[in-house]
């Protein structure tokens, strides 16, 4: 392996619905694109068969050869006991083992997770990792924080989630001093669960973040803070609606627009602008999700990732890198 490459990214060539070929193709673009050494990890035999059939010369990468694939619905403590040979649990492996490395995966959530607590570990003094995911609104993007990794919190897992979350607006979204709101049924302090209003409680003591209080639903989308603070399951939720409601709107525009005569001859003076909107909206653009607080650069992609998602999530996984948010999250959390 050439010492001079600054970057090293490990990506899961089985990941995802359209494996190992779209995960490819976006491989092979990200290395003409990126100063990065790409190390593919899968079942070799497959990948380089796919490799011939979408033309994309083998010397571009590294192959680690796995005999294992995680399926999409394989249990994350199984993929642990009885697929250590596997793309993901390999992969994280060698992320571990190499310093400037990061991983990308478009595979199995779980699984993922599973393997990097247990490969790459928790930053020192981090209770739980979470994911952090982009959303963009009209006139800024913001940073949604546990989108899913814990469906059971503690208020001490939210204030940590408000300290990862400011550093990443931070680097990554460039945001100045971001401001933190713990998602909520209601601005008042005593609305909300148990788990909010001692998340709450708490989060007013923590030093070095901006903490504006409760924001509810609406509040969000009026960009009212920076990063929305919440648990795994209420962020999950949170995050497929978003997705949901916009595949929706995106549904009815186009209904609209091909309804008559009329509105056909509007959308072609229109079709810039509203092809400009869906790349705004588009998960593609973003690449994937950061695990944070784990001690290395995670990037978990959409399931569906194709070629573009997988070339995108490279490019985030080196920025992470570039922007040392591992070591600023450690200071963080220990200061």
């Amino acid at each position: 392996m050439d010492d001079k490459v600054k970057n090293i990214v490990v990506l899961d060539a089985m990941g995802g619905d359209f494996a190992p070929g779209e995960i490819l193709k976006g491989a092979s673009e990200a290395a003409k694109l990126y100063d990065c050494h790409i190390i593919l990890t899968g079942i070799k035999e497959k990948i380089e068969k796919s490799l011939k059939e979408i033309q994309v010369d083998p010397s571009l990468f590294e192959i680690v050869n796995c005999r294992q694939e995680v399926l999409m619905n394989d249990h994350p403590g199984e993929v642990i006991k009885q697929k250590k040979d596997s793309s993901i649990f390999i992969g994280t492996r060698i992320t571990a083992e190499n310093q400037n490395s990061a991983f990308v995966s478009a595979g199995n959530t779980g699984a993922v997770m599973a393997s990097s607590l247990i490969n790459i570990k928790r930053i020192q003094g981090v209770l739980r990792p979470a994911i952090a995911v982009v959303i963009p609104l009209s006139e800024k993007k913001i940073v949604l924080i546990d989108s899913g990794a814990n469906a059971d919190c503690k208020p001490q897992y939210l204030a940590q989630f408000a300290k990862m979350g400011k550093i990443f607006a931070e680097s990554i979204l460039g945001t100045e001093n971001p401001k933190i709101g713990l998602a909520n049924v209601g601005s008042e302090e005593e609305k909300g669960n148990e788990l909010a209003i001692q998340s709450h409680q708490l989060l007013k003591e923590v030093r070095d973040i901006n903490f504006i209080g409760n924001v509810e639903g609406r509040d969000i989308f009026d960009g009212a803070c920076d990063v929305v603070v919440c648990d795994g399951f209420t962020g999950n939720i949170l995050l497929k609606s978003i997705e949901g409601i916009a595949n929706l709107f995106f549904s009815e525009i186009k209904g609209i627009l091909k309804a008559n005569f009329a509105s056909k001859l509007s959308a072609i003076f229109l079709k810039n602008s509203f092809m400009k909107m869906k790349r705004k909206f588009d998960y593609e653009e973003y690449g994937g999700s950061f695990l944070i607080g784990v001690n290395g650069i995670v990037i978990i992609a959409h399931g569906s990732s194709k070629a573009k998602a997988i070339k995108n999530a490279v490019k985030a996984a080196i920025q992470g890198q570039n922007y040392s948010i591992v070591a600023k999250i450690a200071e963080s959390i220990n200061n």
